[in-house]
This record gives structure tokens, C-alpha cells and sequence, in this order.
């Protein structure tokens, strides 16, 4: 045995090459297992898309390859052999699924050059046969195209004129010149004189100090020196004793994060015996739980209409509970963010004092909005809310999001107690786990057609064909609600198409009496424009996000002609669909009410958009997102 190690080792030292031994070897087999696998992994890393392949994939190329699995394998592996000769060595060399990987993503993009060489070639004049009457062909396909989508006639202000100006390449500079005019044409430039109202807000938080009461001022002007003493840092305890002064009706506080509890309860022992209507809190953790509860409750006579609270973490569930029944007896809007400790206790409180079947000599009040949202609510506690009462009878605003217990038999049950209220607002959005029923619900609920605003927002399973028979007109249900906000964003990306956004402009506007609306028969290739007179311009979409979708410029063009006097915000961020011409034709035909537009997401939109839309010089339309990507790479941040 010794021998036959010197032998080799003499071998080894004269060419430089490792040869194995001459007897069989008895772990060959579990070797060859072992390279089968690991070539089938990077043939499955190589090309992901395709099914993995039975055979087994030919060894990989070092000349291919850029690294070895092995320390130093190219000296221990043949010194002095050129690199056209493969050895003998490469038929049991260990090189790795990541090498093979490499030799394949090479071969493949080889094989990708070749192609489009030979498309290059194919594509040539002179290299295919040509009739007389192709170019003439074009011509009426470019034409049926124009008639059909008016968008592509759309040409942007730069190219309307003679003489084209030759501006910077520096996008960078052009970019940040178009953001700084838009504010100076919106009124938010620094060389923009403030208001008289700012200048008073202004002095005012500068020497809030040494003020001790603001006297009578109405609820926006203490909103707004709220909103600047926090921005400021000086929103503290005796700030809040200005704004939380007697007299006041609404008790509005954006950030309560300095208030104590006890400061909290002695303004409330204070305003709500003079006629306190509402509170309306954010960020109140600290300052709202057992003790303000409490206080509330030992005082008679309330006049509290409506309840806000954000970020409560100290209220408990039977303080919940407890504050309904206090205050159900003028209360008709209750809205709870973010309030972890929310249970049962809070749902079999509102069906207990908000139904109609208590005592008639018991008062008894009428719930019209109920906000929920972030909230560990499970389905049990839920289905209290529509099942064991009639508590939700008149509801006029239902938003339930992002409810942990919340699937479709919840929603049907609360949308079919609504028996009596107008429903004009649905918000069911961060819900993942509801899917296409939830649209018959909804269809169901609107039997007064008085619905004017669906937000879905982030709801994976709706389906494009759902979607589409809930904005069509089916017998033996109420008509698609006439919306006035829809939002459809980040959900599916291929369900939100261009025919989804037709439906739904088409049914937010279009005249109820038209066969062709009733029949449910609209060519979504036809041109929009040839239905401008069977839209009642008083009505359409308001508000719409689609952000995250599939939409083209085709919606663009139906809504410019469905929401031509309505539209006020656009959202269609990441959309990746639309062009310069949808969006350029969109501004052009819509009115002057049209205000905001978000385009976050959309590196393909240029300049012939940004510079070129007709109201470049109006300071009524707001680009949100208009700092962006330039298409190709740069950036311009």
C-alpha cells in the first residue's frame, strides 16, 4: 500500500495531475449520486422557470466558470495544461452546483445574443419579402388604432410649437426647477408671502407662553395652532390648558402624548358640564383609560355626539363597554384606532344600548357611524354586532379595517342588519382574508342606491370577474351603486384592469335609462368619446385609487370622458401601463376641478408629460411623486 502511495505521489509530482486509484472505488456510486444532484439543483437555479429535466446535466466548464467550490483548485488541477485540452482530471473534478449555474446563465444569454442577431438580421429592409401594399396596410392599422384610442392623438405643448428650445440633460436640475415653479404656482414657494391667517398662527405658537386664554375662537383656528404647536415641539401641559379652556364644544387633539390622565380628567370635568359635544383624540395612550372613563361616566346630562380615540392602550375592554353605556344616549359616532384591549365587552355593549327594542321609557340613541380599525376583535365578538341586535339599523358609515376576525360571513351578517340607514360609506380595506362574496353583500345592502363610497384597498382575493358583475347590472339585485370614491388599490394586480375601471366609471355616471347600460353591453375597444352624451356630467367618480394595478391608457380615456366635471384625485401610482399620452389627454379633457394627481412608481413617464400637459402653467394641479426615476437608470434625487 505504501508503494502504491509513493508511485502515485511520484505521478502526481511530474505532471502536476491527481489520477484516481486503479481499483475500484467502493464510494463511486454514492459520488455519482452526489454530482446528479448537485448538477439537477443548479440546473434549477439556472433556469427557474423551467421544469427541472430527468437527464444528467453535462459536467461544467472551468473555461465557462469564474470560481471554483474548491480552495486552490486551478494549481492543484492541472499547472501546465492549456486551456483548449480538457483533462482527464475534469471527468472527476468537484466543481459545485454554483459553477454549474454559471455555465448555464452563460450559455443561456449566448444563446439569447444569437437570437436577436439573427431577429436583427431578420428585420432588415431587403431581408424579407414585400408587397406593394404593406406600407398601406400600416397606414389604416395605425388609423383603426387613433380612432379607437383618442389618448394617442394626444401631443405634448413642446411639440406643438415650431421652434423646440434645446433645454439641459441635467435631470437632476430640470426636475428640481419643475417641483420648486409647481409650489410657486400653488402658493407654497419661499418666496411666497403667507397668508395673513398663517401669520397670525405663527405669532401666536411663537408666544404661547404668555398666553392664558385664547377667548372665543372658532374649532378650526385652535385645530391649527394644535397642529403648529406640535410640528414646533411645544405642544406640553399648559399648552393644553389654553386649548382645552371652558366653553369649548370640540376637544380636538392631534397629538396627546405630553397630557397626563389627571390633566385629562380635570378638563373634562370642566367642558363637559358646559356643553361638550365631541372629543376627538390621536395618540392618546397615556392620557385616556380607567380614570377618564370614569369621570365621564359620574356626569349627567352629556351631550357627546361623537367619540375618537387613537393609540388608547389603557382602555380596557369593560371601560369600553362602560363609556357606550354612558354616552349612548346622545352618541351617534364612535371611532376606536389602535386600541389593543378592545374585546366582546365593547361589541355586546353597542348591541345592548344602541337596539331598538329596549324599554320605551329608556332613550335611546341612533348609531351612524362606526370606525374600527387595527383592532384584535375576534369573529365571535363581530358577529354580536349584527346578529344579537339591531344596533347598526341606521348606520350611515361602516369602516372595519384591518380586523383580525373579520371574514365574508361577518361582513354579510353586519351589511344585513342595516335595515334602515342610508349606507353612503363602506371601508373594508387590509382585510386579506375576504374574498369575491363580500361584493354580493355589498350590492345587497345598497337597496336605497344611496352607496357613494367603496374603499377595498389591499384585498388580494377579489377576482377581475367579480369585480366586473359588481358593477354590472344583474336582475333580481339592486343596480351598481353610482360611487363617487373608489379605491381599489394594491390589490391584485392583474384583476384591476381596464375593464374593471370601466365598469365602475361607467356605472358612477352613466344615465340609469339607457339600454345599453341596463343591457350591459359596452365595447371597451370602441372609442370613449362617441359616449359622451349618455353621461350625467353632474355625477362620476370624485376620488379614485387604483394604484398597483393593471389599468392602461384606456382608462384614462374613459375617465376622462365618464368624470370629465367630477374628478378631482387621481391616484395611479405604479401603474406601470399608462404613458405620457394617457396621462397628457386625461389633464386635457378633465375641468379645472381636477386638482391632485400621485404618480409615485412610474419611472416611464418623461418630460413630454411633466412639461408638456396643458396646465404646465396652472397652479391648481398638484403632481405628487413628480421627483422620480428617470427611465433608463438615473436618478434624480
Amino acid at each position: 500500500m505504501s508503494n502504491r502511495r509513493n508511485n502515485r505521489a511520484r505521478q502526481s509530482s511530474g505532471n502536476g495531475l491527481t489520477y484516481p486509484d486503479e481499483e475500484p472505488n467502493p464510494t463511486q456510486s454514492m459520488r455519482d449520486r452526489s454530482r446528479a444532484v448537485a448538477e439537477r439543483e443548479a440546473s434549477r437555479l439556472a433556469r427557474p422557470d423551467q421544469a427541472t429535466s430527468a437527464r444528467t446535466l453535462g459536467h461544467a466548464s472551468k473555461s465557462k466558470s469564474a470560481v471554483m467550490s474548491t480552495p486552490l483548485g486551478n494549481m492543484i488541477l492541472g499547472r501546465n495544461s492549456s486551456p483548449g485540452v480538457r483533462s482527464s482530471a475534469d471527468e472527476h473534478e468537484w466543481c459545485g452546483p454554483f459553477s454549474v449555474a454559471r455555465q448555464m446563465i452563460a450559455a443561456r444569454e449566448e444563446a439569447k445574443r444569437l437570437r436577436e442577431e439573427q431577429q436583427a438580421q431578420a428585420e432588415k429592409p431587403g431581408s424579407k419579402e414585400q408587397h406593394p401594399l404593406d406600407e398601406a396596410m400600416e397606414m389604416v392599422e395605425l388609423e383603426r388604432k387613433r380612432k379607437e384610442n383618442p389618448s394617442m392623438n394626444w401631443i405634448s405643448r413642446h411639440n406643438r410649437t415650431a421652434a423646440v428650445v434645446l433645454e439641459s440633460f441635467n435631470y437632476y436640475a430640470k426636475r428640481r426647477k419643475r417641483f420648486h415653479r409647481q409650489k410657486e404656482l400653488a402658493g407654497l414657494g419661499s418666496n411666497t408671502v403667507p397668508s395673513l391667517f398663517q401669520l397670525c398662527i405663527n405669532f401666536l405658537v411663537n408666544n404661547f407662553d404668555h398666553v392664558d386664554s385664547l377667548g372665543v375662537v372658532d374649532h378650526s383656528i385652535r385645530r391649527a395652532l394644535c397642529e403648529s404647536l406640535v410640528a414646533k415641539g411645544k405642544m406640553n401641559g399648559a399648552a393644553f390648558d389654553v386649548l382645552a379652556e371652558m366653553g369649548v364644544e370640540t376637544l380636538q387633539l392631534i397629538d396627546c402624548a405630553q397630557v397626563t390622565q389627571d390633566q385629562m380628567c380635570e378638563a373634562l370635568q370642566s367642558l363637559l358640564p358646559s356643553g361638550l359635544r365631541a372629543i376627538l383624540l390621536k395618540h392618546c395612550g397615556r392620557c385616556f383609560g380607567s380614570k377618564a372613563v370614569k369621570t365621564i361616566s359620574e356626569i349627567e346630562d352629556l351631550e357627546l355626539f361623537a367619540i375618537s380615540l387613537s393609540g388608547a392602550y389603557l382602555l380596557k375592554d369593560e371601560d369600553s363597554a362602560k363609556l357606550i353605556a354612558s354616552t349612548s344616549r346622545t352618541l351617534s359616532s364612535i371611532e376606536l384606532v389602535a386600541c389593543p384591549l378592545i374585546g366582546i365587552h365593547f361589541c355586546n355593549a353597542l348591541g345592548e344600548h344602541f337596539s331598538s327594542s329596549l324599554d320605551a321609557s329608556v332613550c335611546v340613541g341612533c348609531l351612524l357611524e362606526l370606525s374600527l380599525e387595527d383592532i384584535s376583535l375576534t369573529k365571535e365578538a363581530l358577529l354580536s354586532l349584527g346578529a344579537s341586535s339591531d344596533s347598526l339599523r341606521k348606520l350611515k358609515s361602516l369602516r372595519l379595517k384591518s380586523i383580525e376576525g373579520l371574514d365574508d360571513e361577518v361582513v354579510s351578517i353586519v351589511l344585513g342588519s342595516i335595515v334602515e340607514g342610508p349606507l353612503e360609506g363602506i371601508d373594508l380595506s387590509s382585510n386579506p382574508s375576504l374574498t369575491d362574496d363580500i361584493l354580493s353583500s355589498i350590492r345587497r345592502c345598497n337597496f336605497n342606491h344611496s352607496l357613494r363610497s367603496l374603499q377595498l384597498s389591499g384585498l388580494k382575493n377579489l377576482t377581475a370577474i367579480g369585480l366586473e358583475a359588481f358593477f354590472t347590472d344583474i336582475p333580481d339585485l339592486p343596480p351598481p351603486p353610482m360611487l363617487r370614491e373608489l379605491d381599489l388599490s394594491n390589490c391584485s394586480y392583474d384583476e384591476i384592469n381596464d375593464t374593471v375601471v370601466t365598469l365602475a366609471a361607467k356605472a358612477s355616471s352613466f344615465k340609469r335609462s339607457l339600454k345599453d347600460f341596463t343591457g350591459g353591453e359596452f365595447d371597451i375597444t370602441s372609442n370613449p368619446e362617441q359616449f359622451d352624451a349618455n353621461v350625467i356630467h353632474s355625477m362620476g367618480l370624485v376620488h379614485c385609487n387604483i394604484a398597483g394595478s393593471s389599468v392602461s391608457d384606456k382608462s384614462m380615456e374613459i375617465l376622462a370622458v365618464c368624470c370629465k366635471s367630477s374628478l378631482e384625485e387621481l391616484d395611479v401610482s405604479s401603474c406601470a401601463n399608462i404613458s405620457d399620452k394617457g396621462l397628457g389627454y386625461l389633464v386635457s379633457k378633465l375641468g379645472s376641478q381636477f386638482s391632485k394627481i400621485h404618480v409615485w412608481g412610474m419611472a416611464q413617464l418623461t418630460e413630454e408629460f411633466f412639461d408638456g400637459h396643458d396646465r404646465t402653467e396652472d397652479g391648481g394641479l398638484e403632481i405628487v411623486g413628480i421627483w422620480m426615476k428617470k427611465s433608463g437608470g438615473r436618478s434624480v434625487r
